[in-house]
């Protein structure tokens, strides 16, 4: 008769399937087997990470028919928040038709009903098995920490001062005495401003491209690797744009995603200086995006084109309204332009950032942060900072 094995050496399981009925069917054979021991059973969604993060399951045996949870969702963020936690997922026939989506989130142990009870404890081991071996991130000693927030800057038009306000923005904030941990990310493809204005050589090529291409074994180490560090803008890390075009066809969506949830994981604050307008990858990251920034300054082909923008917006998968950052807010004009910004914004200006060319231009050609010269551009970067200090609190 074989040994037992101890409480402390057995596989701890998660159930999460639609019918109770096919839990009772499964159950016993892993009751009967000394390799494992059930902690729970769940057949909704609602409380799905909570439960995770409560008993931190070995495997997790998951129906894609759960109710009351986004399974795509669910399965793309769980290998970055639950990476010592194998998961193993029951499909129908009928859902090989999402196949394709099911593979982008990386889940790699999938079993069609109908099932076979004899061989489900060894796909249980196997999946845990094969989890184990292709954990990238389980040494981060990440899991209880504070998922960071994404504050990306985006505008309808160019010239607008997105690049400056980003990166003093970053400065302000990884400065703290809190000493947040800050990124800055130059999505300005392929040719960004970033590295000019933070004065970082050319000959350190590593790029967002570069980071990209690693999505899949991202790590700390990994990451510093790439990033870069500024000696007029210190103490946050920095990735530059390729400057180049030739290897633009390398982004992929997935990855992209990926490398996002990973940063949040390891960053307190991840600031991303996009490219005018939407296309493709400045969709993704509206969609990840904890805070939205349109930057516009008060031209009238800038408020012309913001209006279009804006209205772009409810065609996005875009939880949250954006918020409205009206840059080099002028002294003569002001209450004119106030007037028309009441009748044709949809959205309330969440900060304002007056006017004061002479720093502005003598920050970018002399390569000084804008904000370490007293003035009305400093202040109000401060405060700016601070609303969004006052928001990540309640959040």
């Amino acid at each position: 008769m074989g040994r037992k094995l101890s409480t402390q050496n057995q596989l701890t399981i998660l159930f999460a399937l639609e019918k109770n009925e096919e839990y009772e069917e499964i159950r016993k054979d892993f009751e009967d087997n000394t390799l494992f021991r059930i902690e729970d059973f769940l057949s909704d969604g609602f409380l799905l990470d909570e439960k995770i993060r409560l008993l931190s399951p070995d495997i997790l045996i998951l129906d894609y028919h759960l109710k009351n949870i986004n399974m795509i969702n669910f399965l793309e963020e769980a290998i970055i928040k639950y990476p010592s936690t194998a998961v193993l997922l029951i499909i129908d026939s009928s859902d090989l038709i999402d196949i394709r989506k099911i593979v982008k989130t990386a889940t790699r142990n999938v079993i069609t009903r109908p099932l076979d009870h004899k061989i489900l404890t060894q796909l249980a081991m196997n999946a845990f098995i094969s989890s184990f071996k292709d954990r990238k991130i389980q040494n981060f000693g990440l899991n209880s920490k504070k998922m960071g927030k994404l504050l990306c800057f985006t505008s309808a038009k160019g010239g607008v001062g997105k690049s400056l306000l980003s990166v003093n923005l970053a400065l302000v904030l990884a400065n703290l005495t809190e000493s947040y941990k800050v990124l800055l990310m130059d999505l300005g493809l392929p040719y960004g401003d970033q590295r000019a204005i933070t004065n970082i050589s050319p000959e350190k090529t590593q790029s967002t491209l570069d980071l990209l291409l690693i999505a899949d074994e991202l790590s700390p180490e990994r990451i510093s690797s790439i990033v870069q560090r500024s000696e007029i803008y210190p103490n946050f890390d920095i990735v530059v744009s390729p400057g180049s075009a030739d290897r633009m066809a390398e982004i992929d969506e997935a990855k992209l995603r990926k490398t996002i949830r990973v940063l949040k994981l390891i960053y307190d604050f991840i600031i991303i200086d996009m490219d005018p307008g939407v296309d493709d990858i400045t969709k993704i990251i509206l969609e990840q995006s904890d805070k939205i920034f349109i930057v516009f300054t008060p031209e009238i082909p800038s408020l012309f084109r913001l209006v279009n923008y804006l209205k772009e917006f409810q065609w996005l998968k875009i939880s949250s309204p954006p918020e409205i950052i009206y840059n080099k807010r002028p002294k003569k004009v002001d209450q004119k332009i106030n007037t028309i910004l009441q009748k044709i914004l949809p959205y309330p200006i969440f900060c304002s950032i007056r006017e004061d060319n002479k720093i502005a231009i003598s920050s970018l050609n002399d390569m000084y942060p804008a904000v370490t010269k007293k003035g009305v551009l400093r202040k109000d970067i401060m405060d700016f900072a601070e609303k969004i200090l006052e928001w990540e609190s309640n959040n």
